[in-house]
């Protein structure tokens, strides 16, 4: 009777471990259908990585509507005998309900402040609409080169930060389901793009700006030579018309007659 007890203990394990293995398949293949039903089986027999993998599609809501009251039941029984992967994800939940404000955070809350803030706030610089001396073009070349300095930092800060896992903590998004993942990325991939439409937006306006000083600052400036150089000219001629006004009146004194004083 013994032996074949023992025969029917190898063959039910047989069956398991065959179970497992087609369960293995379908949820590489993501055939959740059919996947899900042999790993609940196994699962209620006691398999402890059939009650990981459920935990897991609830989890991720794979074959099933996501519950993760659901999920954190299979886990805990899974961990009870020893499953790594089922402890980590048990810690996973366990910051979920601590930490939950930051997946809030990173799936809507996110503005890129971030972006934009401490060194990397530009501010535009002061640019007039024309300068009429050269203190005043020192002082507004100055300002445009604090700003080029400031949106160049920016751009290499924003283009080293961009990608998604750079900005989300890798602990926040183990704690996120692929859903929320999925949510965050989108969310901030937007935030991103409002942020790098702004600040083209500013440095057009900057640029703009820049061109209209310099074209009204270089007329002013051709402006005021043409205006100089006339006033020189007119200076000339008036000195000129002096000076000849004086020979001639120099001239009349030479050629006028002395008059002798009379005799009485």
């Amino acid at each position: 009777m013994r032996r074949v007890l023992l025969a029917m203990m190898f063959v039910s394990c047989t069956a398991m471990a065959d179970d497992l293995a087609d369960a293995n398949k379908f949820l590489a293949a993501k055939q959740y259908d059919k996947a899900l039903p042999l790993y609940t089986k196994l699962a209620k027999a006691g398999n402890a990585e059939a009650q990981f993998r459920v935990g897991e599609m609830y989890w991720y809501g794979d074959g099933t509507a996501q519950d993760l009251q659901a999920a954190r039941g299979w886990f805990e029984k899974a961990a009870a005998v020893g499953n790594v992967d089922a402890r980590e994800s048990l810690a996973a939940l366990d910051r979920r309900a601590s930490r939950g404000s930051e997946i809030d955070y990173w799936t809507k809350g996110y503005d890129g402040a971030d972006l934009r803030s401490g060194q990397f706030e530009c501010k535009p610089p002061v640019v007039p609409a024309v300068s009429t001396t050269n203190a005043e073009i020192q002082a507004a070349r100055q300002s445009i080169e604090a700003w080029q300095t400031c949106y160049s930092g920016f751009v290499a800060n924003f283009n080293a930060t961009a990608p998604l896992a750079k900005r989300i903590p890798a602990d926040v998004l183990d704690m996120m389901t692929p859903q929320e993942v999925e949510l965050a990325r989108t969310h901030v991939e937007s935030v991103y793009g409002k942020v790098l439409a702004k600040a083209q937006a500013d440095a057009d306006a900057v640029r703009s700006q820049q061109a209209a000083w310099e074209a009204g600052t270089e007329r002013f400036v051709k402006e005021e030579n043409v205006r100089v150089e006339r006033q020189n000219e007119a200076l000339q001629r008036a000195t000129l018309e002096t000076e000849r006004r004086r020979q001639a009146e120099g001239a009349m004194r030479d050629r006028t007659p002395a008059i002798l004083p009379s005799r009485r």
